[in-house]
């Protein structure tokens, strides 16, 4: 495993993380508890040494398996989780209230059974809370001064959102989606990213796993899969965008996997990337483009480039305006 500096933080991190929503039970299909739990095992013994999760994720089982997961090995890990969606009174809803982020935070680590959170992130906050963010800023430096979070940061959905957020001096991460159909973070961000030494956590590497070749435009999903509530359209646009990238990695005589979470590593401002695994066996699959990245510096910028010329790469993105 090969290890990056996560920012400003100093943290030296595993380059491939484990990313948690997956083991959840409710985002991505029926997992086994077990199965999850050996996944976590295999891949802190392999050096993986970042996870990510949040606690909606499950609505808190995610961090329940990873805190049972790191029992007498939490020193080892650079763990990081997320808040701001309440599920505690019903209906999930977006929350920032300072009183309920300092609930959110004690919850998260009794869950996570721990006394510390290495990377507390806001997890997709509304634009609105960068114009009133001062009282919540005092309870996270509260929470920082008592020793019960490390680091402050923030996951984020399109790229100008990063930067508005390390505008506010505050931020130590940001987490972005970066994959090969969604390089838009990387046209301006990831270098301002690194100017401003801010730890890049790059999410849905694997384009919510549309990229591991493994799906056609007639796929199902279960209920308990959030690309349930994917249109059609938006399902068959991606899988054009695959169809596209197919005939490089083929050509590489690679799997997909690799090929697409190796391109993502060759961005240098990118401190880790956290792909997710509900089995070792995908664990194992992740870990290849750290142990023999098949994308090199030529084709990570020819990659760059088809991205960046065919059209089809331009369609079908959620935009937020600033």
């Amino acid at each position: 495993m090969k290890y990056r500096i996560l920012g400003r933080t100093q943290l030296n991190v595993s380059e491939i993380g484990f990313g948690s929503w997956g083991i959840s039970g409710n985002s991505y299909g029926a997992t086994s508890d077990s199965e999850s739990l050996k996944a976590l095992s295999f891949a802190l013994d392999q050096g993986v040494n970042f996870i990510d999760t949040a606690d909606i994720y499950g609505f808190g089982k995610s961090e329940e398996l990873v805190g049972t997961a790191l029992k007498g090995k939490r020193g080892q890990v650079v763990l990081a989780t997320k808040g701001g969606w309440d599920f505690t009174q019903g209906a999930v809803r977006s929350n920032y209230d300072p009183s309920y982020i300092k609930e959110a935070i004690h919850s998260s680590l009794k869950r996570l059974n721990t006394d510390y959170i290495d990377v507390y992130q806001l997890h997709n906050p509304p634009d609105s809370l960068l114009e009133n963010f001062e009282a919540l800023l005092s309870q996270l430096l509260l929470a920082q001064k008592e020793g019960k979070i490390r680091f402050i940061g923030v996951s984020i959905f399109v790229p100008w959102q990063g930067e508005a957020w390390v505008n506010t001096g505050v931020m130590d991460t940001v987490q972005c989606i970066y994959n090969l159909v969604d390089q838009r973070v990387g046209e301006n961000f990831l270098s301002f990213a690194e100017e401003k030494k801010i730890g890049v956590i790059a999410r849905e590497p694997l384009e919510c796993g549309m990229l591991t070749g493994k799906y056609t435009k007639e796929v199902e999903f279960p209920k308990n899969d959030h690309r349930r509530r994917w249109s059609k359209e938006k399902i068959e646009l991606i899988l054009k965008k695959v169809e596209v990238l197919k005939t490089r990695y083929e050509k590489l005589k690679t799997e997909p996997i690799p090929f697409s979470l190796g391109f993502v590593l060759r961005q240098k401002p990118v401190s880790v990337v956290i792909p997710g695994a509900k089995t070792s066996e995908q664990v194992a699959m992740n870990l290849l483009a750290s142990e023999n990245n098949p994308v090199s510096i030529e084709i990570f910028k020819e990659l760059q480039e088809l991205y960046e010329t065919n059209d089809i790469f331009k369609q079908g993105f959620f935009e937020k305006k600033k």
